[in-house]
């Protein structure tokens, strides 16, 4: 059996939802996005199907990925998003965004991050969603038109053998 086939998680590296962050550019400036309470960014494999002849097997063939990053903001500013985006769109244009993730350690010892670049408005943004009762949401949604770049990444410190 090779070496490290028996290794057990020290739990105390896992991390929650409190240890992660988006920020986006604005400026120049990475500016933390603390009012949003869950983002995901998915990568989408599009694939095509071949069949050769005499065969039953159809094969799967990957032809391209796409990105998709999504969140759900509480509403309590429009300047960094919403504004600029409504005033592009009264100009003709859709602004181009740049994110990035940040995954950090509970003890802090280190951090993965990564970038979310040319990221456009994709599908169905809230302008504004209200329910009685309930905190004010906006949902937005954009795709990456960039691979997302490791900043940097994290590796498991505990793994007990």
């Amino acid at each position: 059996m090779a070496a490290g086939n028996n290794s057990t998680l020290d739990t105390t590296e896992l991390m929650t939802g409190k240890d992660g962050k988006l920020f986006v550019e604005v400026n120049g400036v990475n500016t933390f996005l603390a009012e949003i309470n869950e983002f995901k960014v998915a990568m989408n494999v599009n694939t095509a199907e071949y069949q050769g002849v005499g065969s039953i097997l159809v094969g799967t063939v990957p032809t391209g990925v796409t990105f998709d990053l999504t969140y759900t903001e509480a509403v309590i500013r429009d300047d960094v998003i919403m504004a600029p985006l409504l005033t592009a769109i009264q100009n003709g244009y859709l602004p181009v965004y740049n994110f990035q993730g940040v995954n950090t350690k509970p003890d802090g010892s280190s951090e993965g991050r990564i970038a979310f670049n040319n990221a456009v408005p994709n599908g169905t943004i809230d302008l504004m969603s209200l329910t009685p009762g309930d905190v004010i949401k906006r949902a937005n949604s954009f795709r990456l038109n960039s691979i997302p770049k490791m900043i940097s990444e994290m590796a498991a410190k505990h793994l007990y053998n």
